[in-house]
């Protein structure tokens, strides 16, 4: 009796464990046409078709960018936002569509050119337009972000993705010389509040209205750009030398002043420096130089799909979907999904669904990213120089987003390394001499012993070279060229030189002057 009744638990057991389905029993994606095009190396994929998730089948249809920034030194990830400089007087951020912020990250980095991006994270919509989580642009922490235990997605210099929760250590006062390095980062102790001890200092924004602490040095900071949210203790703010003081004067609109005992006496901040407050972040995203919020929950992990995915925006009702994933091959790609228009195939996806299709895709790691109306993905299109938007938004127009993920054409400036230490007591490099152009258009000067490059600036734009000449394609005029040697950590830099004058002529003109140049040749042989 007992034997049968061990065999029937058995079999019972043995039924419900076939019984049982997995979260997803089946998933197929049917691809009724697939087009691929390659734009600079950038990929994209159209797929027109159906989802079948266990038996359910919905229309669908999927764009995919992406490019192997790992592997390709050319191509990198920049997040883009335009953000006014200075919230306006309702704490407005700004918020503009994903033209608006192609055209951003063009006027910041002119060595880049977009080839093609996505929106990003999550944000205030109705209205200030500020990103819920946090937003690193540039190694510069503009925003801490609204809200706690949302991840970012973060992109280093490498091509390397990086996953997680931000991790903050208090608000750090850096100091940058004219040529970008390093020259010292300090801690600040409070923010619109008065330093406890004189080892302390503050920083002070202009929405602090009560006096400034007495008998404390003071230094005011003509602010580049400031973003302040006082309700959650988000500041950061960036710019350059005013003035300094002891006795109390007012901060001024868009200013922010450092206060401590003793402040600057050792120059620390000088009239061409640049001075960054911001909270400090440490662990995973201490080095991301571009990094953006992300949903709660990854929808791919280690290659595999996130079973376990419960939550997140509508997370089990069909929406358009944007999403960023990353290949073992070091690939980073891009998918949004469209939704919200039945009629026309789009029927849209949940979360999990999501979470297969970008699996499909090959992602080894995989994030969503804001969807619904906010869905947009836009590709360079070289023939009329202009940006498509490659999916069909569900608000019939391009929303206004606050900011977005872009793939570049283009090399990463270079971090220069930091002043060893301050006060800064190096030696400093000699200025070029004998600067001149030769027949062939090429700027010479002789080499500077102990430079590492040099710094050529014609017009007030600079470039870099390693060596000490520089093939010039100038157009007709007047230019202004001035030289300086860079010394890296080891030396000084040299001031710039004294402004040479080059004439660039007419083709005509040249022949003329190559034709007197050769009569005196000839006059003085005879």
């Amino acid at each position: 009796m007992k034997k049968i009744l061990i065999f029937i638990l058995l079999a019972v057991i043995s039924l419900g464990t076939f019984d049982t389905p997995s979260t997803y029993a089946y998933f197929r994606v049917n691809e009724e046409t697939k087009d691929t095009e390659y734009v600079e190396g950038v990929r994209h994929t159209k797929i027109v078709g159906t989802i079948d998730n266990d038996g359910i089948v919905t229309r669908q249809v999927m764009n995919y960018i992406g490019a192997n920034v790992l592997q390709n030194n050319d191509l990198n990830i920049v997040v883009g936002d335009n953000y006014y400089n200075h919230q306006d007087d309702n704490g407005k951020w700004g918020m503009f569509n994903i033209h608006g912020l192609i055209e951003n990250v063009h006027a910041r980095y002119d060595h880049f050119e977009v080839i093609a991006g996505v929106n990003g994270d999550f944000y205030d919509i109705n209205n200030t337009g500020r990103p819920v989580s946090a937003h690193i642009r540039n190694f510069e922490v503009v925003h801490r972000g609204d809200t706690t235990g949302r991840p970012l997605v973060g992109f280093k210099d490498n091509g390397e993705v990086v996953f997680g929760l931000p991790e903050f250590e208090g608000y750090e006062l850096l100091v940058f010389n004219d040529e970008g390095q390093l020259k010292k980062k300090l801690d600040v102790a409070h923010i619109n509040s008065d330093p406890q001890n004189d080892n302390e200092i503050s920083v002070y924004f202009d929405n602090h209205l009560n006096a400034l602490p007495e008998g404390l040095e003071k230094v005011y900071i003509n602010a580049i750009d400031t973003k302040m949210t006082e309700s959650n203790g988000n500041y950061f703010g960036k710019g350059t030398f005013d003035s300094q003081a002891d006795l109390n004067q007012s901060i001024a609109e868009n200013q922010f002043v450092i206060v401590g005992k003793g402040f600057n006496q050792d120059n620390l901040i000088s009239e061409t420096d640049t001075v960054v407050v911001q909270i400090g972040i440490t662990g995973t995203f201490d080095d991301v130089r571009f990094a953006l919020g992300s949903d709660r929950q990854p929808l791919v992990i280690n290659g595999e799909v996130n079973e376990g995915l419960n939550a997140g925006a509508a997370w089990n009702y069909p929406a358009p979907r944007t999403s960023v994933g990353v290949k073992a091959d070091g690939t980073v790609f891009f998918l949004v999904v469209d939704g919200r228009n039945k009629p026309l195939g789009m029927e849209g996806v949940t979360l999990p669904e999501l979470a297969e299709i970008m699996h499909y895709f090959g992602a080894e790691d995989a994030f969503n990213l804001d969807g619904g109306g906010s869905s947009t993905m836009t590709l360079k299109d070289y023939e009329s120089g202009e940006y498509m938007i490659l999916n069909t938004p569900s608000d019939g127009r391009l929303r206004s987003i606050s900011n977005g993920i872009f793939i570049v054409k283009g090399e990463h400036e270079a971090i220069p390394d930091p002043i060893p230490a301050w006060p800064d007591d190096r030696d400093q490099l000699s200025k070029p001499t004998n600067i001149y152009v030769d027949e062939h258009n090429v700027l010479r000067f002789n080499e500077v012993l102990g430079s590492i490059s040099y710094s050529v600036v014609i017009n007030g734009v600079e470039t870099i070279v390693e060596d000490n000449e520089l093939q010039l394609d100038l157009d007709v005029g007047l230019h202004e060229i001035s030289i300086r040697a860079k010394g890296g950590a080891v030396y000084k830099s040299s001031d710039y030189t004294t402004s040479m004058l080059y004439q660039v002529y007419p083709n005509d003109i040249n022949l003329l002057i190559d034709m007197i140049k050769d009569f005196m040749k000839s006059e003085i042989n005879d």
